[in-house]
């Protein structure tokens, strides 16, 4: 116990420490490590402290989707409370990866997602879109496991070294068991990587409205946040977190300061700079839309019965 709180305070203190210049990458051997990928000592040594010309994200979710065919209770990208719902093209996704790899080095996992990314009609093309691009080192998906994907699909995602990341909804019944033993098997038949999702138990931010924390409680809010570096990637503009996203996109909540408009980039330069920016922000608008200290809740509960899980 004592040694899991010495822990938990080093990371803390690290996290303010390099805040302005190390933090985002930092952040990254987390990602490697949650996914159980080792990284030599001169490996991790280059990815902190290697070039600081070099722009290199953690992890950013690609939005494929606004649908899903779920309504969770506190989705952390504010899904169900999407009033009018968009499939991304596969020329969207392209046009919107160019101008965000154009001065990037490297981002060391993006992640294709929703809504329900299986549910997007493009969705072989833009795998092959995001496979293609060079500067993705590792690429995944992110599936409810509620639908079954077509033999077509599947050989994209195999040809396409992707890993399906499974969010295993173990509430949802026992219709939702026989899919997700259903997508299983079909991805063991196709000799498809996959991972059941990491956290079984989701954290409640709240409903959407907001809280009036001082500047204090914010900066702390931010570090502490488990969503802190899981940057989201809609329509050319990067954000800092789901609800971030959500809220800009919705007019009610943004500053410039906490995303970067990839359409306003022109240099390698001025990439760096906004990256610099983007991670060292003390605090979001967004936070303040959000439960200080967030409490455990089950995956996926849903806002309303759904007869056909």
């Amino acid at each position: 116990m004592l040694r899991k709180k010495l822990e938990k305070q080093i990371s803390y203190l690290l996290s303010r420490a390099g805040r302005f210049s190390y933090y985002s990458r930092i952040r990254a051997l987390g990602f490697y490590k949650e996914r159980r990928i080792r990284l030599s000592a001169a490996e991790k040594w280059k990815l902190i402290f290697g070039s600081r010309s070099e722009v290199i994200f953690p992890f950013i979710d690609i939005d494929i989707t606004t649908y899903c065919n779920l309504r969770c209770k506190r989705c952390a990208k504010c899904i169900p409370y999407f009033e009018h719902r968009k499939h991304y093209t596969a020329e969207e996704i392209e046009q919107n990866l160019d101008l965000l790899t154009r001065y990037t080095d490297r981002i060391c996992f993006a992640n294709i997602i929703g809504g329900e990314p299986l549910l997007n009609p493009d969705l072989k093309r833009i795998i092959a879109v995001c496979a293609a691009n060079k500067k993705i080192e590792h690429l995944e998906l992110t599936t409810n496991a509620t639908i079954m994907p077509d033999d077509d699909v599947l050989k994209a995602i195999k040809d396409g070294a992707v890993t399906v990341h499974i969010s295993e909804y173990e509430n949802l019944g026992p219709r939702y068991e026989e899919r997700l033993k259903a997508l299983v098997e079909k991805l063991e038949k196709f000799e498809i990587p996959y991972e059941y999702q990491f956290h079984k138990i989701w954290l409640d931010f709240g409903e959407i409205e907001k809280r009036w924390y001082t500047e204090k409680e914010l900066d702390r809010m931010l570090i502490r946040c488990p969503m802190n570096s899981c940057t989201v990637y809609n329509n050319k503009v990067l954000y800092r977190c789901g609800k971030a996203s959500y809220l800009a996109q919705h007019g009610m909540v943004t500053s410039e300061d906490d995303l970067i408009r990839m359409e306003d980039i022109s240099s390698k330069e001025e990439m760096r700079k906004a990256v610099k920016r983007f991670f060292s922000i003390k605090h979001l608008p967004a936070c303040q839309y959000c439960e200080a200290h967030p409490k455990g809740i089950p995956a996926a509960e849903q806002l309303e019965k759904d007869n056909d899980l």
